[in-house]
């Protein structure tokens, strides 16, 4: 059986070159996207095309009960699929934009960074454990930002920060589960 991965944020950029990349060693993607349904059409072609395997799923990483929803959904088709729910790979990539000083950032524009870039990612693995074989990965996309922050994108710069963090916490936790938290 082929191996399987989530890769959110993959519509596009670098979370589509992964999942074009992943499925080339046979593993099946699932291919998530926020809001652009044509541009996860076209990466699921892609893949379909260079002979691999994936499907598209939607979920706003904003929402908690959106992703909660994406996990329904990837059930869904991972039980059609291969009769179990059962991955092997996560993929943290999708992030919102953040570009913008301490005093051009508004409350709203820092909650939706760190709802995007943190919350999602930790609920997103959060969900994805008990799905996640042992001897599985989790690859959490980062940013030079978060080791050598810019005053241009101070929200986004925590925000990687976090999740460099959170990378350390998981590869301790998961260690005796053979899953390797990845940058």
């Amino acid at each position: 059986m082929s191996k399987i991965a989530l890769v959110t944020g993959s519509s596009r950029g670098i979370g589509r070159a992964i999942a074009i990349r992943l499925a080339k060693d046979d593993i099946v993607v699932a291919v998530h996207y926020g809001s652009n349904k044509a541009a996860a059409e076209e990466t699921v072609k892609m893949i379909e095309d260079g002979g691999g395997q994936a499907f598209a799923l939607r979920a706003d990483l904003s929402s908690v009960s959106a992703i909660h929803s994406l996990f329904d959904e990837l059930d869904v088709e991972l039980k059609r699929r291969t009769g179990e729910t059962r991955f092997d790979i996560l993929v943290n990539n999708a992030a919102a934009p953040g570009f913008g000083r301490i005093e051009m950032t508004s409350p709203e524009d820092f909650d939706r960074q760190f709802a995007v870039d943190v919350r999602a990612p930790f609920l997103v693995t959060q969900l994805a454990l008990e799905r996640l074989r042992d001897d599985g990965r989790i690859i959490n996309i980062s940013s030079g930002l978060a080791v050598r922050p810019s005053p241009q994108a101070a929200a986004y710069s925590m925000a990687k920060a976090a999740i460099n963090a959170f990378t350390v916490l998981l590869a301790m936790q998961l260690g005796p589960r053979r899953i390797t938290g990845e940058l």
